[in-house]
């Protein structure tokens, strides 16, 4: 089995390293590769079912793991850009820290409502945040469960970095609940909140 690790890049780079891949690879051979990140996964394995190939994917910690066997198709000819879903001229200089797990301070259960409204119509904005961060209790809103899961996936697809605190994930013990975002230490959240122009709290 070939491995190639692309965790920590983001498409194209996944799958043009994917494709020469399976470009130096025989025929039946199984190839396994690494991303940490939504919209890597999602598109790797779209390139890889358009090309007639069985895809299995696992997770574990925010590592996606997938799973190919190397079959015919037309792959040579496929453009990996082509796959790559990722705006790259709508990003706003400012980014989102999420701390809680409601928009604003008052009454919880219009919080919750107000903050699932907000979620929902970012990915409608003109311009995206370039990164959003989820720290302390605000970590359940990227858990498997969350209300806000769908439009978060969403953001990630549209490019959107999603940071989460892996101190936060396992004081909570929901390092295993993951369901969006990769997870990141307090150096990587610093260097995201220092690099942006703004910062909203919601």
């Amino acid at each position: 089995m070939k491995t190639i690790d692309a965790k920590g890049k983001l498409c194209p780079q996944p799958l043009i390293m994917t494709k020469k891949a399976l470009l130096d690879m025989e025929e039946s051979e199984t190839l396994q590769i690494l991303v940490d990140n939504e919209s890597a996964k999602f598109n790797v394995s779209r390139f890889l079912s358009d090309n007639k190939m069985e895809v299995q994917v696992n997770q574990d910690n925010g590592v996606y793991e997938i799973l190919v066997v190397k079959k015919g198709g037309s792959f040579e000819q496929s453009t990996p850009e082509e796959y790559c879903e990722i705006p790259t001229s709508n990003k706003g200089d400012y980014m989102v820290c999420v701390k809680k797990e409601t928009f604003g301070d008052g009454d919880e259960k219009l919080g919750k409502i107000l903050l699932t409204g907000f979620f929902n119509t970012l990915p409608n904005v003109s311009k995206l945040p370039s990164a959003i961060v989820f720290a302390n209790i605000g970590i359940h809103l990227v858990l498997k469960d969350s209300i806000v899961l769908e439009p978060l996936l969403e953001l990630e697809k549209m490019g959107v970095e999603i940071h989460i605190c892996g101190t936060c994930l396992e004081y909570y013990n929901k390092m295993d609940e993951v369901g969006v975002g990769r997870i990141s230490n307090m150096l990587d959240i610093l260097e995201k909140i220092t690099a942006a122009g703004n910062i909203i709290y919601p």
